[in-house]
């Protein structure tokens, strides 16, 4: 019973994750007896457990039933996810303008695709126009790097996303200077000196601090004195809230602070504008009718709500996603350092997953499009694993990419006994684009040790040569007479001959090296992807007469 009792709580935690919270007693019902066939024998025992985990579940939040997701390493993937088209959006009026604003700290990640990705479909989709907008007000913690302006366009361009408008924020201070001294002269926002920890009780206590009640001639002689007297901490701009409202969060949030001494690479301002506040005013100056962007944004949302009501203005439409978990792969949090401490090669690591990593190891933007549109906007978050990725890729790129052979830690077998020994062989791929390639057998050839290892002795076929006894020398099998069936369930191995080969160095997804032999056929290829017969495929480039081949999946 503890068996059915657990898968039941995982198929309905699945099942609520794929429909907004909420799970359906029937659907776990029949996963669970096609999963496991013993639940059948007390059909009313195992109903009754159902409904109870079920109403467990749909009694928490969306916040903790991703918790328990998280913590158990479901995935809430569904299955055939391209045939799950994109809803059209609400309130569409004249036009559509939606933006995507990446913070400029590095290139882009598979994670940050999302978003760009969903904005250009449904820009494209209503003829609309797509704003990029590098934010980059944050000279402290997330602090730009100068190469990202020029990576993040290039990414996207490989996406396929061509942005009509660029807009970097670091350029627009005097913008979010004006907008605050508008505020502040219409009491709608005050400059608070309260030491950090002293007013993070008293809005914990829903209680104003002195500060609030200034008048605006007192804020704007502070709002001055920020520029040049304060030091970082001793002086805040707030925006006045509801200093009762039920989210701490919301109470009197923060618009701009005070950085002496930041380390943005392109400009040196000492009053910076925080997240909430610069992104609010660029969207209503931009026009931007739409916003897709995380649940985790909700309270943005309503904070910048007050902004909007201040000035008169229309709120973009809000468009909330869950998050997008991909078992797998790596985070990019670390990267930066990981890098500077030399722990990782750079930002097109395999280990990584930006789009410079993915693009390395020979995924197509096609795919990445693919993946993300058919999984969708959901509000709850998404678990799903990197096979489903690879799925994509491969359905996109298996029809029309070259074969070759390819082994790896080779072992040296003498052949000289099989009768095609020292002759040429012709290879017809089952690639209709790739034309017919030949390969020089010579008398010695190449197998995987872990091939040899396992196979050593017995009766193998090595793939369109020959049948045998597999050892250091092949002893082929007169097949003459031989049966169909004594050649079934034969395992069959890739070889590479000896005399044709060229070394390879192939890469895998988490770093680890292998040295292999591959046929002299790959020598002309470069930047270009292609399958290794029985590995899989790989993303080749050549540099200093060296071949490395980069995995990308079975």
């Amino acid at each position: 019973m503890q068996k059915i009792k657990d898968l039941a709580k995982i198929l309905a935690l699945k099942n609520a994750a794929q429909h907004d919270g909420k799970a359906s007693s029937k659907a776990v019902f029949g996963s669970l007896l096609g999963a496991l066939p013993e639940a059948r024998k007390d059909i009313p025992q195992t109903m009754k457990l159902i409904e109870d985990i079920v109403k467990n579940i749909n009694s928490m939040t969306q916040v903790q039933q991703q918790k328990q997701i998280s913590s158990l390493k479901i995935s809430t993937d569904r299955p055939k996810t391209e045939k799950q088209p994109l809803k059209d959006l609400e309130g569409v009026e004249k036009t559509v303008i939606m933006r995507f604003a990446p913070n400029p700290n590095g290139p882009l990640s598979f994670g940050h695709s999302r978003q760009a990705i969903l904005n250009w479909h449904y820009v494209k989709k209503y003829k609309g126009k797509f704003i990029l907008r590098l934010d980059d007000t944050d000279p402290k913690i997330k602090t730009p790097l100068k190469e990202a302006y020029k990576w993040i366009p290039e990414d996207l361009k490989w996406l396929g996303i061509l942005p009509d408008i660029v807009v970097r924020a670091s350029s627009r201070f005097q913008i979010y200077y004006d907008y605050a001294e508008k505020l502040i002269n219409m009491n709608a926002a005050y400059v608070c000196t309260c030491p950090k920890d002293k007013f993070a009780q008293l809005k914990k206590s829903a209680t104003a601090c002195p500060c609030r009640d200034l008048t605006r001639e007192e804020n704007m002689a502070r709002w001055k004195k920020m520029f040049k007297d304060y030091l970082d901490g001793e002086a805040v701009l707030r925006i006045k809230t509801d200093i009762k409202h039920k989210n701490p969060a919301i109470r009197d949030w923060p618009a701009a602070r005070i950085v002496t001494g930041p380390t943005h690479p392109l400009v040196n301002y000492r009053v910076w504008p925080l997240y909430d506040f610069a992104s609010a005013i660029d969207d209503h100056l931009l026009g931007i009718t739409h916003l897709i962007r995380g649940i985790d944004f909700i309270a943005t949302s309503e904070k910048q709500g007050y902004l909007y009501k201040y000035f008169n203005w229309k709120y973009p439409k809000d468009i909330q996603t869950g998050k997008l978990i991909v078992e797998g792969m790596k985070s990019t949090s670390e990267a930066r350092k990981l890098i500077e401490q030399g722990k990782l090669t750079g930002w097109d690591d395999v280990r990584l997953a930006t789009l410079r990593a993915l693009k390395k190891r020979g995924f197509t933007p096609q795919a990445i499009t693919a993946f993300i549109t058919g999984i969708g906007i959901k509000k709850s978050d998404i678990s799903v694993s990197e096979k489903n990725l690879y799925a994509y890729n491969k359905k996109i790129i298996d029809s029309k990419t070259p074969r070759y052979f390819y082994v790896e830690d080779p072992v040296e077998i003498d052949i000289s006994k099989i009768k095609q020994a020292g002759t040429k062989i012709t290879i017809t791929p089952p690639v209709k684009s790739q034309k017919d390639r030949k390969l020089s057998i010579g008398k010695l050839i190449y197998i995987a040790k872990k091939d040899y290892e396992k196979h050593h002795k017995k009766t193998v076929r090595l793939k369109e040569l020959a049948y045998g006894t597999l050892d250091k020398k092949f002893n082929p099998c007169n097949e003459q007479n031989w049966e169909q069936s004594n050649k079934a369930g034969i395992q069959v191995l890739q070889w590479v001959p000896k005399k044709d080969s060229v070394d390879i160095e192939l890469i895998m997804p988490d770093n680890t090296r292998h040295i292999g032999k591959a046929e002299s056929n790959i020598k002309t290829l470069d930047n270009k992807i292609v399958q290794f017969e029985r590995v899989g495929f790989a993303n080749l480039i050549q540099k200093n007469n060296k071949i490395t081949a980069y995995f990308a999946h079975p």
